[in-house]
């Protein structure tokens, strides 16, 4: 199988390529590796890459993966299939949530992160095509969301993101306005990220059960009590359920972002990046497509565990494996009537229980009526960029 990674997206397994390719692809992965030892993207290698999808659509369609598992409290380790060296990220909810260590970010800021690096990594790609030199790209992003929806204080609010803003900077010196307008232009009608989080998304997420036995009993952290005092003082003081999440990148080198968290500044940095098969990436993190994935997985493992509290089901621990279908040829502009974003996402959330079928479907019914990311996804959420020079 050959793996061919496009920019802003991740290292996702690409359907094999045809003999008739094979030597155009040779020419693509070789060009793509001189890019990767100069340590940055070259316009002639990357469009060495659009010539391959191009001839070869087939060959542009990739999955990404992210899978989680969460135990005790809300705490949940986050780790990438496709880019198993990177180890696991924990990802978790301030001690304000009941349950909540802080031993992590929040999946609302991870969904950001991946929306952060994912401009970065666009405007170095397009930049590079467009023959303007950039020095560095740097994201700042902000998203609102009301905590009433996701507790179900109030079902007329909405469960995920109600808008997300930010600001791009780019340090192009010799650029002019137009050349910036241009290139802001090409990213916005290519960025995988914001086609997401802009469009809607097909979304299928089955559960399963395994039984419990005494390795998997969670540490008892979360209970009813504390999630219904917290529900009853959003319910009465809504102001106090209106939190604004945030993610901040910097890109300077190749197609590597360092991510922090600015309500969470005491986890990370943490590396987002490209393969090697992508000219420019030195796969030194994940990539921001896998990354948005983990914030759906972790997102979900969190709802499960909180609403079986709540309704009294005893839930030891919970996994979720998700994967997401994505054409390359979008997102490069191979083939503008093609989705840049994702098109379909398919998940399983595996839930340690001896809880029987009905309340299994009466809790995933909650889970998927609150899950702020599973709304984040579903819904069109308006994202509004700024872009400025450095």
């Amino acid at each position: 199988r050959t793996r061919h990674v496009g920019v802003g997206d991740s290292a996702g397994k690409c359907k094999a390529v045809s003999p008739s390719l094979r030597s155009g692809l040779l020419a693509a992965s070789e060009a793509a590796q001189l890019a990767a030892k100069m340590q940055e993207p070259t316009a002639a290698a990357i469009g060495e890459v659009q010539a391959a999808f191009g001839a070869d659509p087939v060959a542009a369609m990739c999955l990404y993966k992210a899978r989680s598992t969460l135990q005790d409290g809300l705490c949940t380790k986050l780790s990438f299939p496709n880019t198993p060296e990177h180890g696991e990220t924990v990802v978790d909810e301030p001690p304000t949530m009941p349950g909540g260590k802080d031993a992590g970010p929040n999946p609302m800021d991870v969904c950001l992160g991946a929306l952060a690096t994912c401009q970065e990594i666009s405007y170095k790609a397009f930049a590079t095509v467009m023959g303007i030199e950039v020095k560095s790209v740097a994201c700042s992003v902000e998203g609102e969301l009301d905590l009433r929806g996701f507790l179900g204080v109030d079902e007329s609010v909405a469960k995920g993101f109600t808008k997300i803003t930010g600001t791009v900077t780019v340090d192009a010196p010799d650029a002019s306005q137009e050349q910036l307008d241009q290139l802001k232009g090409a990213v916005d009608a290519h960025c995988p990220m914001c086609d997401f989080l802009s469009g809607t998304c097909t979304l299928t997420l089955d559960v399963k059960t395994q039984a419990p036995t005494d390795a998997t009993r969670d540490d008892g952290s979360l209970s009813a009590q504390a999630i219904g005092e917290l529900g009853a003082a959003l319910g009465a003081d809504p102001s106090a359920a209106l939190c604004t999440y945030k993610a901040s990148s910097k890109l300077e080198k190749g197609l590597a972002s360092s991510l922090t968290y600015p309500n969470t500044p005491h986890h990370g940095p943490y590396a987002t990046d490209e393969p090697q098969s992508m000219p420019g990436g030195q796969n030194t993190g994940p990539n921001p497509m896998d990354l948005v994935l983990g914030a759906l997985t972790t997102c979900q493992d969190i709802t499960y565990k909180a609403y079986a509290t709540a309704l009294g089901i005893d839930v030891q621990r919970v996994e979720t494996a998700c994967e997401g279908d994505l054409d390359l040829r979008g997102f490069l502009g191979v083939d503008e009537a093609v989705r840049k974003g994702f098109q379909v996402i398919r998940g399983t959330v595996t839930l340690t229980t001896n809880a029987d079928e009905a309340t299994i479907t009466k809790l995933k019914g909650a889970v998927d009526a609150h899950c702020p990311m599973c709304a984040t996804i579903s819904d069109k959420i308006p994202v509004s960029l700024t872009v400025v020079k450095a």
